[in-house]
């Protein structure tokens, strides 16, 4: 495996590959500003592809799991929605559409991070009715 960097197929939709690049591979600063504007990651959908910036995941060996779920996740929400910009109120659907997404593979945990940080992330409470929309 190379270092600094960890390529899986992604859990929710296994034609997209997910690349977690962590600072110190030799690619990591071609993506850094990338995530500095995008955020903990970001798709290309075009190339069935999802980034994700794994310095914020820990080291490659011993990452937080659950993160690394719910960005994938809600980047895989943004291609299933159909956005195309980056608005907020895509990038609140996109979380509560993880929600969904998390909640069909079990992974509570990174549900409960999702549900800790919309506060944070949406300037609002998450509240389990907000999925309705979706139903």
């Amino acid at each position: 495996m190379e270092e600094n960097i960890v390529i899986y197929p992604s859990q929710f939709n296994p034609d997209t590959q997910v690349v977690v690049i962590f600072p110190g591979h030799e690619k990591y600063s071609d993506f850094e500003p990338l995530f500095n504007e995008l955020g903990f990651g970001f798709v290309a959908p075009e190339q069935n592809m999802v980034f994700i910036d794994g310095g914020i995941l820990g080291d490659e060996n011993d990452m937080d799991i659950d993160i690394l779920r719910f960005i994938e996740a809600h980047e895989l929400a943004h291609v299933i929605l159909g956005h195309k910009e980056r608005r907020p109120e895509d990038e609140k659907d996109a979380d509560l559409y993880a929600f969904i997404l998390l909640g069909e593979k079990k992974f509570r945990n990174a549900q409960q991070y999702l549900v800790d940080t919309f506060l944070e992330r949406h300037g609002e409470v998450f509240d389990i009715t907000m999925i309705d929309k979706f139903n």
